[in-house]
């Protein structure tokens, strides 16, 4: 079975495409079998693609176009040993691709709708891992942050009121909007940046969650 890491948020804007994408491509870089798939029905993980300078394959998935069960299985059946899914702000798409998760990244920017919509997405975290035996692990993702702001400095203190997981800091910065015009890795084109190496620190981490080193065959 492969490794699951959903990218996950019951609202809009809050990067989730972006967060999965930059993702994909520095554990793929370092691990060589990772997959993405958008499961939103907007496809911009796919549109992202399209100019083929990612080192890694697309797949466009929707839940809503399919049953769930028909869904999950088709997931299953994706030959990537890590696959990393875009998810859409629906609570249908959200329960899919919570259950067939081993990890949940949950981007939150520095506004108060979207730290309401985390605790939302997290109630919905919590019940699915009440009813199923495998564990599901999350973390909040602090997302587009300015700590120049006011905003921005608090938003750390706030999230810890959920009592989940905090994720490291993702700054509010120019190449990551260039990584999409660019259809490619914040690394391709900004290697040692800010923005690289913080993608680096989140990669880090959910490598650590899974045990995984660099070029190793994933067992889950």
């Amino acid at each position: 079975m492969p490794l699951v890491i959903s990218v996950a948020q019951r609202k809009g804007g809050v990067g989730k495409t972006t967060l999965a994408v930059l993702l994909a491509a520095e554990l793929d870089r370092r691990t060589g079998v990772v997959g993405l798939v958008d499961a939103d029905s907007q496809a911009s993980a796919c549109h992202w693609a399209e100019p083929g300078n990612l080192s890694f394959p697309v797949y466009q998935l929707d839940p809503e176009t399919r049953p769930v069960a028909e869904w999950a299985r088709l997931m299953r059946q994706i030959p990537h040993q890590i696959i990393v899914v875009d998810s859409a702000p629906n609570d249908r798409v959200l329960g899919a691709v919570l259950a067939v998760a081993n990890i949940v990244l949950m981007p939150c920017t520095p506004s108060g709708l979207d730290i309401e919509a985390t605790a939302r997405t997290l109630d919905i975290v919590r019940e699915v891992r009440a009813t199923r035996r495998t564990a599901l692990r999350a973390m909040i993702v602090p997302n587009r942050v300015d700590q120049r702001t006011l905003e921005g400095q608090q938003l750390i203190e706030e999230l810890d009121t959920l009592d989940e997981e905090i994720g490291p800091m993702i700054g509010s910065r120019s190449a990551y909007v260039r990584a999409v015009a660019l259809g490619q890795s914040v690394a391709d084109f900004a290697g040692g940046t800010p923005a690289d190496l913080e993608i680096k620190m989140l990669a880090d981490l959910v490598m650590s969650w899974c045990g995984i080193a660099p070029r190793q065959r994933v067992a889950i």
